[in-house]
């Protein structure tokens, strides 16, 4: 089989930040396959227009073997604006006869995204982030992760070793969204006081309206709406544990389609009311939408022990798993003070487990790994 060629349909917007695709080209161009894409995009430094994509009017759609659109396509929200800009189908992209496979990045908030509508079975593969195994999805979607860029490694490497690092528990979600995540806000009320038995709290938060001084993360800061901050990363390279804890907790019920009580006003408060309360009778625990965050990616690259929601018993679905406890905390806000005990009971346990989350998260999803995957979902190898 020859090498596969893939071509990105790029948004052109400088301020419109496609970090699914970047993980992704990072990925390609280390592994030496071929991409080609629809405009320039992502400058790399701030000293010329190294793009990452590069505009390739010489090569299309036709001429690869796959054709990927970033989540942005389709849902873009400009800084600053509430209403999302949402662009066409590519003329053509799923016309008769056509040769290229094609693959949504979704990566959209919230359960229920546009890829369930009836227009997007007609992708090949979407990549899901945030996929939630304990409801129904479309056939087409697989389980994906934000996963580490170039950007958030460059940004943590050369962190001191664990045991000069502060015994502090960093808390800062200070890049998010206008409204409370209902996990955090939760890990906030049952989790935060029991670890502050074993750890000191850090809840400095960073001014991200500043444009920075240095020009490569003012480069960063401005292509990533602002969400690049160099003295955010070096307080998670020099602390021993991050809070990663995001998304919102819902009932055990119903598994086909419980955006009916995430959306809707008033009405969908009242059947909130009531799934919570059929839930009482239920033995299954909650679920976690919109787990995946890059605080937990970046905890975990930075060799800093990553306290999240137990993943697998709240739903959540990665491509590879971590095992709570040996990769990461995960956390049972029913019950958050069981591993609190268990890392008093072994205080080495913290250490041993910021190496090997870091370890694990750099084989599973850096960017060649990750393209790898990627490859292999659309029926190729990066080996071809």
């Amino acid at each position: 089989m020859s090498q596969p060629r893939v071509y990105f349909y790029c948004c052109p917007e400088p301020n419109n930040l496609q970090d699914d695709i970047i993980i992704l080209a990072e990925g390609l161009r280390e592994l030496g396959i071929p991409y080609y894409s629809s405009a320039d995009y992502w400058r790399q430094s701030p000293d010329g227009d190294d793009y990452l994509f590069r505009r390739t009017p010489e090569v299309l759609p036709d001429d690869c073997d796959v054709v990927v659109l970033p989540y942005t396509w389709f849902n873009w929200v400009l800084l600053g604006e509430s209403r999302p800009i949402r662009r066409e189908v590519p003329e053509g992209l799923f016309k008769r006869g056509r040769r290229y496979r094609t693959v949504y990045m979704d990566t959209n908030d919230g359960l229920r995204t546009v890829s369930w509508e009836p227009a997007f079975r007609q992708f090949d593969v979407i990549l899901r982030c945030k996929y939630l195994r304990r409801a129904w999805n479309p056939g087409n979607l697989r389980p994906w992760v934000m996963g580490l860029s170039h950007r958030i490694l460059r940004m943590t490497a050369g962190a001191p070793p664990f045991a000069d690092r502060r015994r502090t528990l960093l808390i800062n979600f200070g890049a998010s969204h206008g409204f409370p995540h209902g996990a955090r806000v939760r890990s906030h009320e049952r989790f935060d006081p029991v670890a502050a038995r074993i750890l000191d709290v850090d809840a400095t938060r960073d001014d991200l309206t500043v444009a920075p001084s240095e020009p490569y993360d003012r480069l960063m800061w401005e292509q990533t709406n602002h969400r690049h901050c160099r003295d955010y990363y070096e307080r998670l390279k020099h602390s021993q544990a991050a809070s990663c804890f995001c998304g919102e907790l819902i009932p055990p019920m119903p598994w086909r389609d419980p955006s009916q009580y995430l959306v809707g006003g008033n009405k969908a408060r009242v059947r909130r009311g009531i799934y919570s309360f059929l839930s009482r009778f239920d033995p299954r625990p909650e679920r976690i939408v919109q787990w995946d965050s890059w605080r937990f990616w970046e905890a975990l690259a930075a060799g800093s022990a990553a306290f999240h929601l137990d993943l697998e018993r709240y739903g959540a679905l990665l491509p590879v798993m971590p095992e709570k406890g040996r990769h990461y905390f995960g956390v049972n806000l029913d019950d958050p003070g069981a591993v609190v005990d268990q890392i008093a009971g072994d205080p080495g346990s913290l250490g041993r487990v910021a190496a090997a989350g870091r370890e694990w998260a750099v084989a599973h999803y850096s960017p060649p790994a990750m393209a790898r995957r990627f490859l292999a979902e659309v029926g190729f190898s990066a080996a071809a």
